[in-house]
């Protein structure tokens, strides 16, 4: 047959639609693979399931013995029949592992039986994956959809080699005992059943190592030693807390199990690296899995292994369960449609429009809890978005935030920032006259969508631009000389983002961002003034923050900052209009989050800076001042709204040099002489009524 990907053809990623010599694999769709029989592949499964042995030869005899080193070999290399390949691995699943069967037939809450697996289309790409995966030396990622049964593949993965291949060493880690122990308990279950039931062909003793945590097939000397002849394999689990706990000896398989769930799960995946080489040589594979609506900041680390996989040394994976039906290539993913058992045909295959219109008939029922549904979805999964929308206290639109995600890590529909910074101009007498970009892609430490507009006059606007800021007081420098005080270790970084708003038919967009954590804070708060004059535009500071008050008032930079927005004032009309930045406090905190929340759900496709995007994913109370960008974002709400009567306008200049002089009576009813207010918006922006007494000339301001 013609094969897709042939014995001379680069693979760069796998594709279930496409076929590959490399390992004998053939799509099994609507349209390929109609004569295929899953029975060719589970004949010693039906023999023990009808007669109740394996092997029809007496035990001991070389007939006996050649069954079973095929079927050894078959566990190892794979069964080909009919133009058809399953793997070792599968294959073994199929005919030597046992699990706990779902009978339609039966009562909810009967108890289940314990059987052979079906074949299901699903497995058997997975399978294929991972053994291309291991032949071209890469590793495995997977984010799937909860409740398919991959905790007894997982089991598989470690009891297969075991049995098979001597010298082999599966690792099983996992962040909590909650995680491994499970894996574990199928993993020492299934080497109990096969030590019992396949006439001790598939039997390996333990007697040295055998523990609830680590086994390895070996025999004893007379002496009472270790014989090394023995088959050596081992599986080991290991509760790895610590990122450091993934050490020891070299391994063939190195599993993480529920990563989604686990905290650190990036620093153990490179921890974990030197398990799987060898003087730069990779011996073995590492496999990590996450499940739909795992939580909190620990989707952190799956969310990166699934949009990002080469840059994990996973052979990414091509398909089209996206919301419009683009192709993309992630990690492999398993989407909840195709695992429904009630639709599943001869082959083992699951229609897709089937299975989805059966979730969709759920999700309908759960339309009216909100938040309900988000977990279902998530758990529950179509996409990969809606498989990492994460839960936990994190209030912001998740699906909106997920979608936007994959829309700049993925489909690329949002151009990457420029990097680069801002310097100062001056004149002769080295007077400060403006701000000039310089493009630096390598250090570039502020990063823009979008400079600061200018009319067609080449005049900025006005009220265009509005800035948050969540500022710092001490540095790194100072931070180490602290080392071990809470000051110190609750340190965030040093943040300031740019917000464009609403602007006839231009929708608010946040179009530049600056995130530091300096030695020295004056560094930060220098760049930030560049920033903000390069936009005309003032910042809300919180208020807690006092350095860059006393920095800008020296450098006569005051200006460039927002008086306290009304919004965070108790009494407006007992105010202090004087103060500068917004208090700290549960209500302010409460209020900007709400404001977030709405711009998140109205223009989160304008968002374009993937830490933003990372942080308000992941964000949690618990934790919100690890969380610089969300604060700064939440400023800049603040002074959006403070500004909501001041709309943004053209620069005018003729504006700017006559306006009508005269008396005027301010909110006390005092009177001043000067430029009186023209606009609603003006006179409430400056708390000034416009007055008719005593109208003078025009003039010249």
């Amino acid at each position: 047959m013609d094969w897709d990907f042939g014995p001379d053809d680069e693979i760069t990623y796998f594709d279930p639609d496409c076929s590959y010599w490399l390992t004998g694999y053939r799509p099994i769709t609507r349209t390929q693979g109609l004569d295929f029989n899953p029975d060719w592949f589970r004949e010693d499964a039906i023999n023990k399931l009808t007669t109740g042995k394996y092997s029809q030869f007496q035990e001991g005899s070389k007939s006996h013995r050649t069954f079973w080193e095929e079927r050894r070999n078959r566990s190892i290399n794979g069964l080909e029949i009919n133009g058809y390949r399953i793997t070792g691995d599968n294959y073994f699943w199929l005919n030597f592992y046992r699990l706990k069967q779902n009978d339609k037939t039966s009562k909810a809450s009967s108890g289940r039986k314990l059987s052979f697996p079906i074949f299901l289309v699903y497995q058997y790409e997975y399978f294929h994956y991972l053994e291309i995966c291991e032949i071209l030396k890469k590793d495995v990622g997977l984010v799937k959809s909860r409740g398919i049964g991959f905790s007894e593949i997982a089991a598989e993965t470690c009891v297969r080699p075991f049995i098979t291949t001597p010298n082999y060493r599966v690792v099983a880690s996992a962040f909590s005992e909650r995680h491994l122990k499970p894996l574990l308990t199928k993993t020492w279950s299934q080497l109990n059943w096969l030590s019992a039931e396949t006439e001790t062909a598939f039997r390996r003793v333990c007697m040295v190592v055998n523990t609830n945590v680590h086994k390895r097939a070996s025999k004893k000397n007379k002496d009472g030693t270790e014989a090394h002849d023995s088959h050596m394999s081992e599986v080991e689990g290991i509760i790895a807390d610590d990122a450091e706990k993934i050490r020891g000896d070299r391994t063939e398989r190195l599993l993480f199990e529920e990563a989604g769930s686990d905290k650190i799960f990036k620093k153990k995946w490179i921890q974990g690296e030197a398990l799987v080489n060898v003087m730069g040589q990779k011996i073995g594979t590492r496999i990590g899995w996450g499940t739909g609506g795992d939580v909190g900041a620990s989707i952190e680390g799956i969310r990166d292994m699934a949009f990002s996989p080469n840059s994990w040394g996973i052979l990414p994976y091509r398909h089209n369960h996206t919301p419009d039906g683009r192709y993309i290539q992630t990690s492999m993913f398993i989407p909840a449609y195709r695992t429904v058992l009630d639709l599943i045909d001869s082959r083992g295959w699951c229609d897709p429009e089937l299975g989805k219109a059966y979730y969709e008939k759920i999700r309908l029922t759960k339309v009216d809890d909100p938040k309900g549904l988000m977990m279902y979805k998530a758990e529950y999964c179509f996409t990969i978005e809606e498989a990492l929308i994460g839960q936990g206290d994190n209030i912001f639109p998740k699906e909106q935030l997920a979608e936007q995600f994959a829309a700049l890590t993925i489909y690329k529909t949002i151009p990457e920032p420029s990097k680069g910074h801002l310097i100062w101009t001056v004149d002769s007498q080295d007077n400060k006259t403006g701000v000039k970009w310089r493009q630096s892609p390598e250090d570039g430490k502020i990063l823009i969508l979008e400079h600061p507009r200018f009319s067609e006059d080449g005049h900025p606007y006005k009220n265009l631009y509005v800035a948050g800021l969540d500022s710092i007081d001490i540095g790194v420098a100072d931070s180490a000389s602290k080392k071990g005080s809470s000051e110190a270790n609750s340190l965030s970084d040093f943040c300031v983002v740019i917000k464009r708003r609403a602007f006839g038919q231009t929708e608010p967009q946040y179009v530049a961002i600056y995130k530091d954590r300096p030695n020295d804070p004056r560094e930060a708060y220098e760049i930030t003034a560049k920033l903000l004059t390069y936009y005309s535009c003032q910042a809300v500071l919180e208020a807690s923050r006092t350095a860059i008050l006393t920095y800008y008032r020296d450098r006569k930079y005051l200006h460039l900052l927002m008086k306290r927005p009304r919004a965070t004032m108790p009494n407006v009309t007992k105010g202090n209009p004087n103060m500068y930045g917004a208090p700290a406090g549960v209500k302010t905190i409460i209020h900007y989050r709400e404001l977030i929340y709405d711009f998140i759900l109205d223009y989160y496709y304008t968002i374009g800076f993937l830490e933003m995007l990372e942080q308000l994913l992941n964000y949690s109370d618990e934790k919100k001042k690890m969380f610089d960008i969300v604060a700064a974002l939440g400023m800049a709400e603040l002074g959006d709204e403070e500004m909501s009567f001041r709309k943004p306008e053209e620069y005018n200049p003729k504006e700017k040099q006559f306006r009508d002089i005269g008396w005027f009576k301010d909110a006390n009813g005092y009177k001043h002489y000067g430029a009186i207010p023209k606009t609603q918006e003006e006179r409430y922006a400056q708390n000034r009524p416009r007055v008719n007494d005593r109208w003078l000339h025009d003039g010249l301001v």
